[in-house]
């Protein structure tokens, strides 16, 4: 018999005999909730657990079941008897996954998914979830991702199919803006006779015209650059950025960057390509209501007051700034830490433009340690969560923590590793930034609890 590591494996009957794929299946089924991806949830007959998207909590449905995978995956067929929160969808074919639900059950359905969560997260029942409505349930996107891609000589533009990496081109969108809505058609002609794929973020800049930021992987005709530059040229564009695969640099025109209206409302410049919120009047409701949480007190104060946050603040994965304009106001210190150098540069743009003391560190936000003297960190990482900072502020002495995040299982995943270190979670509130869709912002607040080290 074969010795040693290099010894070949004896196969297992299970690999002689793999399992033969299951037929799909037609089911009746009853939804009872809704998952964190967006899709229905029932429960065949077996009690095994099955997936389907389109569908709303309480309804009867037909579906057509898919078990060979975990776990199981429904295809909407029919829709049996409609749940009384079920409304008539306008979705373009993009990421809308929830736009045939209505506002009040979308709110619950994010509220139930994020409670859910912290609660198997932290082994207890959290505080009451608070949930804050979307200021415009429509037409509510200053910013967009948009997909484009050129075949023929011709491109098309619109946003990447649910589930997939396939185009769903759009010639107008019940979410975006109205301000926004005339890129849609204008950029085919900008990139017509292009060849290849790519990214198009799209905002207002300066003066509320259009700048746009396109990832390119394929080849730009030059009738496109000749258009991006005659657009600048002429004003009808304030700004545009193009980076082409293979590239070490971009090329810019004008001034790329977003410019959105900050919390305070005074303008706030994001650096080009960098993340910001989908609304500018979404983003200030977020960043109102960190401040009012990253207080000693969180006694809300009256509408459009300056929100002091009182203390030595560490702002961790900071961005361009859109929190620290308020975080600053009555701290006696403000340190932010941001890893892309571009977007540090807006931030401090965007203190400096209001007088406001604060130091901007570039690092690694997840690296970062935390200084001895800091009372309050806030930290908005992306969605992959702060597994690095959680770990460094649960040993260190910072007595309040405000946890922004994007996505509810890594929230969690970081909060139930912050109260095992002897912090009350005081607050869990959603903040509906994204309706139609099943995405939802969620603010947590911890207090380190009395007589912990």
């Amino acid at each position: 018999m074969p010795q040693g590591p290099r010894a070949a494996r004896r196969p297992r009957a299970q690999d002689q005999h793999p399992r033969p794929k299951r037929r799909p299946s037609t089911e009746v089924l009853r939804i009872e909730s809704l998952a964190a991806g967006g899709a229905g949830v029932a429960h065949l007959a077996d009690h095994a657990a099955v997936f389907v998207p389109g569908t709303a909590p309480g309804e009867e449905i037909e579906a057509e079941v898919d078990r060979n995978t975990r776990p199981a995956r429904g295809k909407l067929l029919r829709v049996i008897a409609p749940s009384p929160e079920r409304v008539e969808a306008t979705c373009c074919g993009g990421g809308c996954d929830w736009m045939h639900l209505s506002v009040r059950a979308q709110e619950a359905a994010h509220a139930e998914i994020v409670r859910s969560a912290v609660a198997h997260a932290i082994g207890a029942e959290p505080p009451p979830v608070r949930v804050h409505a979307a200021p415009e349930p429509l037409a509510y996107r200053t910013r967009a991702r948009l997909y484009a891609r050129g075949e023929r000589g011709r491109v098309r533009v619109g946003y990447r199919a649910v589930g997939s990496h396939a185009l769903a081109p759009v010639s107008s969108c019940a979410v975006l803006a109205p301000s926004l809505a005339a890129a849609l058609g204008e950029l085919p002609e900008v990139l017509a006779g292009s060849s290849g794929e790519g990214d198009v973020q799209v905002a207002l800049g300066a003066g509320g015209r259009l700048v746009v930021d396109v990832t390119w992987r394929g080849e730009l005709a030059p009738s496109a650059w000749a258009a991006i530059d005659r657009r600048i040229t002429e004003g009808a564009w304030a700004g545009a950025r193009v980076r082409m695969e293979g590239a070490k640099t971009p090329a810019v025109f004008g001034d790329p960057r977003p410019v959105l209206e900050g919390a305070d409302g005074a303008p706030l410049v994001v650096a080009a390509g960098s993340f910001a919120q989908s609304s500018d009047r979404g983003a200030a409701l977020l960043a109102r209501r960190v401040a009012e949480l990253a207080r000693v007190e969180v006694d809300a104060p009256r509408e459009g007051a300056d929100v002091p946050a009182n203390g030595h603040v560490l702002e961790l994965f900071a961005g361009s700034g859109t929190l620290s304009i308020l975080l600053a106001r009555g701290a006696a210190s403000l340190v932010a830490v941001e890893s892309d150098e571009a977007a540090a540069r807006s931030a401090r743009e965007n203190l400096s433009a209001r007088d406001l003391a604060g130091k901007v560190v570039v690092a690694d936000a997840d690296a970062h340690p935390i200084p001895p003297r800091a009372e309050v960190v806030v930290l908005d990482p992306p969605r992959a969560g702060a597994e690095g900072a959680t770990a460094a502020i649960a040993a260190s002495r910072v007595h309040r923590i405000v946890y922004v995040a994007c996505d509810p299982a890594t929230l969690a995943r970081d909060l139930g590793v912050l109260v095992r270190a002897n912090y009350a979670l005081t607050h869990l509130e959603t903040v509906e930034l994204f309706p139609q869709t099943s995405h939802v912002e969620t603010v947590a607040r911890l207090v380190r609890r009395r007589g912990a080290r």
